[in-house]
């Protein structure tokens, strides 16, 4: 016969009158006067209901100024409040309301039942809801539904008002180096202002981006309390203020919710508004710097003179992906052309194969039809190579022509392409091409 036993949870011994380790959590979304006053209310308030009640002891009270309560990122207080809870240092966290805790219900319900696992109650005095009760997850899963679409119908409020003053002409960016906002209206900030004026000088002389950028920084001159680079530089050239305008929506925001911001191309309405405020920069200075900066483009890499480069530089494009082949080595003498995206990621990025650059360099002889590779000859006539990542490339050539070619990346390509050119007949034509 079985023999059942039974095994009980020994008892505990009772902790004696152990105080409950409390602490608050305060938050408001803006430095307004009046929001200032209630951060104040809150945490006075807290302070004092903790350290009135006898079986509670004080662990301090944590406080985000003017932070948005849409995401947890970026809240370091309620961060550190959180860490703090994990460490076993809190036994109860007490807060206004559930919209000062979280305004994202996702981010609210996967932070309170954290803390629940870790026994841990959260106490959200306006809705009266304790998490660590039975009906407590039920009530805040609501509630917090109510207060995640407040915070949508806020964001939505918002916007209508920043398009109404965009469509005003009333610009809400005052932070442009070269100008100081007095609280009215931008003025000239006669040192940088000296800055932006050699900026522009500089960069029509010819000097690259990165260049000014370097020479800048080499004689300790900040932009924004940083060091310069060529992505302020090309900020800095291609601003209309500076001309005195203001082109105003040129971001927007994709969500209220993660609140990232987009370059507005086209989803959104701009107003350029002309004479705003004192100019830095005389038009006609400004625009002669936008057609260089346009003839530099159109050159590409070529207008790089200090960049490694040969004539095969930002003229293979991979049909796979996009993007241009570079030049990478096996060895110091042995150099092939290959994808960016497979030089970067391998596989996961692209699939094409590469080409050795003397075999590149052969079959653009066949193509131009020349008994030594030139390349004056290859950039005069050719546009671009657009391969397909498996052997084949097309020659796109200035005049319009198209060739197409197989091209196999192997070894025993160089012989037969050698055997090939010594098939020529009399007049120069090769016989693939007959």
């Amino acid at each position: 016969m079985k023999t059942v036993k039974l095994i009980q949870k020994p008892k505990q011994p009772a902790t004696k009158n152990r105080k409950k380790r409390v602490a608050a959590y305060a938050r408001v979304s803006t430095v307004h006067e009046r929001q200032e006053h209630s951060l104040e209310s809150q945490v006075d308030h807290y302070k004092r209901l903790i350290q009135a009640n006898p079986e509670w002891e004080y662990q301090g009270i944590y406080i985000d100024d003017g932070v948005s309560g849409t995401q947890i990122s970026g809240r370091t207080q309620f961060q550190e409040l959180i860490t703090k809870c994990e460490q076993g240092m809190i036994d109860i966290v007490l807060t206004k309301s559930i919209s000062r805790f979280a305004r994202n219900t996702v981010d609210l319900l996967e932070t309170v039942r954290r803390l629940k696992e870790l026994n841990i109650d959260v106490r959200f005095e306006k809705e009266n809801i304790e998490t660590i009760s039975s009906t407590g997850e039920f009530l805040l899963t609501v509630l917090a539904s109510f207060a995640q679409e407040e915070s949508r119908s806020t964001s939505e409020n918002l916007r209508w008002g920043v398009r109404k003053r965009y469509e005003k002409g009333i610009s809400l960016h005052h932070r442009v180096y070269g100008y100081r906002w007095t609280g009215k209206e931008l003025v000239i900030e006669p040192t940088t202002a000296k800055v932006v004026r050699k900026i522009f000088r500089d960069y029509l002389k010819g000097k690259s981006m990165k260049r000014i950028a370097d020479e800048l920084n080499n004689r300790s001159i900040p932009h924004f309390g940083k060091s310069f680079n060529d992505v302020a530089i090309h900020t800095i050239l291609h601003n209309e203020r500076y001309i005195g305008d203001t082109l105003l929506q040129k971001t927007y925001c994709v969500d209220f919710m993660s609140q990232p911001r987009k370059k507005n191309r086209g989803e959104h309405p701009m107003y350029y508004v002309e004479d705003t405020h004192p100019p830095i920069i005389k038009r006609e200075i400004f625009e002669a710097v936008s057609r260089e900066i346009d003839r530099r483009r159109g050159l590409g890499v070529y207008n790089m003179p200090k960049v490694s480069r040969r004539c095969f530089t930002g003229k293979i494009i991979c049909e796979k992906c996009g993007n241009n082949y570079i030049r990478t080595y096996k060895t110091p003498t042995n150099a092939n052309w290959r994808c960016k995206s497979n030089r970067r990621d391998g596989i996961k990025g692209c699939r094409s194969i590469g080409i050795n650059e003397e075999q590149l360099k052969i079959l653009s002889n066949f193509m131009l039809g020349l008994d030594e590779f030139d390349e004056q000859a290859f950039y005069k006539e050719v546009d671009h190579i657009s391969g397909d990542g498996e052997g084949s490339y097309t020659f796109h050539f200035r005049d319009g022509r198209q060739i197409n070619r197989f091209w196999p990346s192997r070894e025993k390509a160089y012989k037969a392409a050698i055997d090939r050119r010594r098939k020529t007949n009399d007049n120069g034509a090769h016989a693939w091409q007959r």
